[in-house]
């Protein structure tokens, strides 16, 4: 990122801000400089984090924006109010997750983990593309998940709505998803100088690891997963480290470029998830 803006400070948008990782991450940007907008479902919780980021770095703005991220008129109304607030974007963090033990459907008919896991930062990205192709070197990251490797291939068929629900599949789905998307876009963004990464922040002690939704022998584990506060180091750290500089379409694991799985990769499977999300998005 160009760190030369005059006297304009760097502009950072999170999705789902004020808990576990999101709030680590809010607070290290705002200590790094960064004015912020905070897009939740809870505008109470939104207000409340509000007060606590403007006491710790008073010279900075903050501002909140409610939307449901599974619902595609609630986000586009999220993208109005910031692109009228705002003619520049730094960095687009998407950090909100969905998981469900049940099958949930947003309020267009798909299911939530596609919605919000994959269709959301989508969606959002394009929205804004205008406010990030006005910065320098904009870019955009999606919190992903190594759990996406447990797809051994990508359903393009099932990704809206699963025939069969089986627990925790329809989040490595979209997750695996959402990495497929980011990497098949990079080429068309990088046309306006935005980059887009995929990270991994690894397991953190949050309300997510402890969902039932998750296999029981994953939350077994739960007790030597690290604090959200590393979780959120890694993903300030896929959008600011000097070493991604200009580099997009990437997959970030353990603070390394990591392969993405096979699926992801091919170009054919890339076309037709675009098809689909763009169909979706309509």
């Amino acid at each position: 990122m160009n760190e030369a803006r005059g006297l304009r400070r760097p502009l950072a948008v999170i999705t789902a801000s004020y808990s576990g990782i999101g709030a680590e991450l809010s607070k290290r940007l705002a200590q790094a400089g960064y004015d912020l907008v905070l897009i939740n479902r809870d505008q109470d919780r939104t207000n409340k984090q509000l007060r606590e980021l403007e006491a710790l770095a008073p010279s900075i703005s903050v501002i909140g924006v409610a939307a449901d991220l599974s619902d595609h008129q609630a986000m586009r109304f999220a993208a109005s109010q910031i692109a009228e607030r705002h003619s520049q974007v730094d960095v687009l963090i998407h950090n909100a997750g969905a998981l469900t033990d049940r099958l949930v459907l947003s309020s267009q008919g798909n299911d939530v983990h596609y919605e919000v896991n994959t269709v959301a930062p989508f969606l959002l990205t394009e929205m804004l593309r205008t406010q990030l192709a006005a910065s320098e070197g904009a870019v955009v990251v999606a919190v992903g998940s190594s759990a996406m490797k447990m797809a051994r291939r990508l359903d393009l068929t099932g990704l809206r709505k699963p025939v069969r629900f089986k627990k925790f599949a329809p989040y490595a789905q979209s997750k695996l998803a959402t990495a497929a998307a980011f990497r098949a876009l990079a080429a068309d963004y990088a046309n306006d100088g935005i980059s887009l990464r995929v990270v991994d922040p690894g397991p953190a002690k949050t309300s997510m690891s402890n969902s039932p939704a998750l296999p029981g022998w994953f939350r077994l584990f739960r007790r030597f997963f690290a604090l959200p506060e590393a979780g959120a180091a890694r993903i300030y750290e896929a959008a600011t480290a000097p070493r991604f500089a200009g580099k997009s379409g990437i997959y970030i694991e353990r603070g390394k470029i990591a392969r993405l799985p096979a699926s992801a990769s091919d170009p054919e499977t890339q076309k037709r998830l675009l098809a689909l999300l763009r169909e979706t998005t309509m």
